[in-house]
């Protein structure tokens, strides 16, 4: 079985070895010393946030994805629950504090980084407001954008997993838009 990662992934990280064999998918082994090495799925989390029928996107400063929308969020840190990812993803994105926040549903995706592949897992959260929160683009975004639901572009959010979530929510939140959005 040939895959991207064994052209990436030649030498044992235990022994320098040559001796490697992918046994499966998602795991290598090596024949010399033993070493096996799990290759599982990232955590990540995304929060749509919402206010007044808009839902807040960010634009991307950087690849993957350069200048698509994403959602508030990122990668859980080691130690972290999903939801403090969430709070220090969003306070370092947009400069405000989510207090209030409910787990919706996650999707598997793929998120291409210097010419690696990752498998992770997006977990997918909603925060409400009643009036918009002052938010300042930061960290990983160039821009930050409230979108109303008839006004979403699938095609312009950068990841698939985020683009079924927001199509997802939309059909189940508010069913009479006839298919969630165009």
């Amino acid at each position: 079985m040939t895959r991207e990662s064994d052209a990436l992934i030649s030498h044992c990280p235990q022994c320098g070895s040559q001796a490697l064999t992918w046994p499966s998918p998602k795991h290598f082994s090596c024949a010399d010393c033993g070493f096996v090495l799990y290759l599982n799925c990232a955590a990540a989390v995304a929060v749509i946030m919402e206010c007044q029928g808009k839902i807040l996107f960010g634009v991307r400063k950087h690849e993957p994805q350069l200048g698509m929308l994403d959602l508030p969020g990122g990668f859980v840190d080691q130690g972290e629950s999903a939801e403090e990812a969430v709070r220090r993803e969003v306070q370092e994105e947009l400069g405000i504090a989510i207090h209030d926040m409910r787990y919706l549903f996650s999707f598997p995706n793929k998120y291409r980084y210097r010419g690696i592949e990752y498998d992770t897992l997006d977990l997918i959260f909603l925060a409400r407001w009643d009036e918009p929160p002052a938010v300042k683009a930061a960290d990983d975004l160039a821009d930050a954008l409230w979108v109303s639901h008839d006004a979403v572009e699938y095609d312009k959010i950068g990841f698939g997993s985020l683009r079924r979530a927001v199509r997802r929510y939309l059909e189940i939140e508010y069913p009479g838009l006839e298919g969630g959005c165009p």
